[in-house]
């Protein structure tokens, strides 16, 4: 995909937009010298979530400094009221943004469901006569999970916001944030929970060849079985493992960039079973959003693990890529504990959310995740640039009280900005343009009417595009900066009938970027779609970061 670079002139830029609702959660401005980390903090004491605590309660340490407390807020659900807030205007006619809208009571938790298709395995039967049986049974998890999601939503409380994602070949949207307990119960109930990745491929078992000489469990002298066999299965467990890696970890990054304008902490509770992945890398995409993680392991209450005489074999490696990388007498269907555990657990630490493994009590655990918002702290230090080393910055939280216990992640990567390849361009393209739900990281709100001029039939399309996440360069009194706009018209496959697209350079005074500030950036544009165009994306790239902001309008709500 080719740039076209324009210079735009300024005068276009300062065009008026009307300014977004005043309750529209706002992202606190980034600095240009210095970038903001936030770090969201459950307290308990042995009677539940600590509520009232101040900012000179805390103390946060970066690889152990103290750092100044620049942001702090709490989210207290027993102290919301819903007469407190004015429910948000609706958007005019034909118009659309990508911010949350929530109504008149601010929501006590906002939480996804993932119920993961591609990370529950079927086939725990040998499918060969020369396979072992493998000692993990997982193929009705899923089905399993969703019994106790259904369980779950019919204790919703009136100020949960849910919203019930899949993961199949894909990123799928079931029902966006919503507290409407009829609408959840009939889509998790009519979800088709079928796993769909294959265990004998994924997560083989030790094959063993029947030849003369050898004792019947088809072993030769030392114990092993078929080198060849099982060579051949651990390469293909790898490549597919790696497959459905990235697979996983796109729809991690359109989950994280759909919520990133979402103010406060998130909840990601994860329904799967199987997660043969590095979760610091999983931790690296979602912890930058707020996003807490809750792997709930679908699989229930697990048996004792087996016994496994020495040298007969190894055991799978849990935490890693491929999660096949074991010798040929270390198959990861004779792993002496299932495969992913690890892994969540990392997951959960690094993201200051809790892992819920073994256990049958799946529905309380949903319901653990979200009650984990009943208080949430926020805390939020500046950082300068030369504090962006590319490394993991561990952190600790204190409070100034005993008896208490908290959770928050367990650090950050600072990286610097770096502007990204030509490859890392393209897939992270590619990957907004096919993603079902639209992403935050970049505010837009957009107006598409239909009009018969330039000629008949044609659409008119004006979208604001919110500054404050842009990173700008400060030189003297100027600001500099570019943002590349893409609309993109495609049909119901997703298959792309049209594109457009555009750069603006511009470089704007303080008062000029104060004003942006307020008003927003706002691009005009005509279209002509052809009759087989169902919907029309807007998408909008800082040059500087990558970062995108997408905004998906259906033409069938165009009146």
């Amino acid at each position: 995909m080719l740039r076209i670079a324009a210079a735009l002139a300024l005068a276009s830029l300062l065009v008026p937009i009307a300014a977004a609702p005043a309750d529209s959660p706002q992202t606190p401005q980034i600095h240009v010298a210095t970038r903001l980390v936030e770090v969201g903090v459950i307290v308990r004491d042995k009677n539940g979530p600590v509520a009232k605590l101040t900012k000179n309660d805390f103390v946060i340490l970066d690889r152990g400094k103290p750092q100044p407390i620049s942001i702090f807020t709490v989210a207290d659900a027993s102290t919301q009221q819903p007469q407190l807030r004015e429910p948000p205007q609706p958007l005019p006619r034909n118009t659309f943004s990508d911010l949350p809208q929530y109504g008149a009571a601010a929501p006590r938790s906002v939480t996804v469901v993932l119920l993961d298709n591609l990370n529950t395995l079927y086939g725990s039967a040998p499918q060969s006569k020369y396979e072992k049986t493998p000692f993990w049974v997982e193929d009705l998890a899923l089905q399993n999970a969703k019994q106790h999601l259904l369980q779950f939503i019919n204790e919703l409380q009136p100020q949960d916001r849910v919203a019930i994602y899949a993961l199949r070949n894909g990123l799928y949207v079931l029902c966006d944030f919503t507290n409407d307990r009829d609408q959840l119960l009939s889509i998790v109930k009519n979800y088709d929970a079928t796993s769909m990745t294959n265990r004998q491929v994924v997560e083989p078992g030790d094959m063993t060849m029947r030849m003369p000489g050898h004792d019947s469990a088809g072993e030769d002298a030392f114990g092993q079985g078929s080198g060849f066999e099982n060579g051949a299965s651990s390469r293909l467990a790898a490549a597919a493992n790696e497959d459905r890696a990235a697979q996983t970890m796109a729809a991690l990054q359109q989950i994280a960039a759909h919520v990133a304008n979402i103010p406060g902490r998130k909840n990601l509770v994860w329904l799967t079973a199987n997660l043969p992945f590095s979760g610091a890398a999983m931790a690296h995409v979602l912890s930058p959003a707020n996003i807490a993680v809750y792997p709930v392991d679908a699989r229930g209450l697990l048996a004792s693990a087996p016994t496994v005489a020495i040298g007969a074999w190894g055991t799978a490696d849990f935490d890693d890529v491929s999660g096949a990388s074991g010798h040929m007498d270390n198959m990861p269907g004779q792993s002496d504990q299932p495969i992913g555990i690890t892994t969540m657990q990392n997951l959960a630490d690094d993201t200051g959310g809790q892992a819920f493994v073994n256990t049958n009590d799946i529905t309380g655990a949903i319901r653990k995740a979200v009650e984990d918002s009943a208080v949430t702290y926020t805390l939020g230090f500046y950082i300068d640039r030369e504090a962006l080393d590319g490394k993991f910055h561990e952190l600790k939280v204190e409070v100034k009280r005993s008896g208490l216990t908290l959770r928050y992640p367990k650090g950050y990567f600072a990286f610097p900005d770096a502007a990204p390849t030509k490859d890392e361009d393209q897939i992270h393209l590619l990957s907004a343009v096919r993603s079902p739900i639209e992403s935050s990281l970049i505010p837009l709100q957009a107006t598409l009417a239909r009009v018969d001029q330039p000629q008949p039939n044609s659409l008119s399309l004006s979208c604001s595009i919110d500054i404050h996440n842009l990173q700008l360069a400060q030189s003297g009194h100027l600001h500099k900066g570019a943002v590349i706009v893409y609309v993109i018209e495609q049909d119901q496959t997703g298959k792309v009938v049209y594109q457009w697209q555009k750069g603006y350079d511009f470089q704007i005074t303080d008062p000029q970027y104060a004003a942006l500030l307020k008003s927003g950036m706002m691009f005009h544009q005509y279209l002509h779609p052809k009759a087989d165009v169902t919907t029309v994306r807007v998408l909008v790239e800082d040059a500087s970061t990558n970062q995108l902001g997408s905004l998906i309008i259906p033409l069938s709500q165009i009146n």
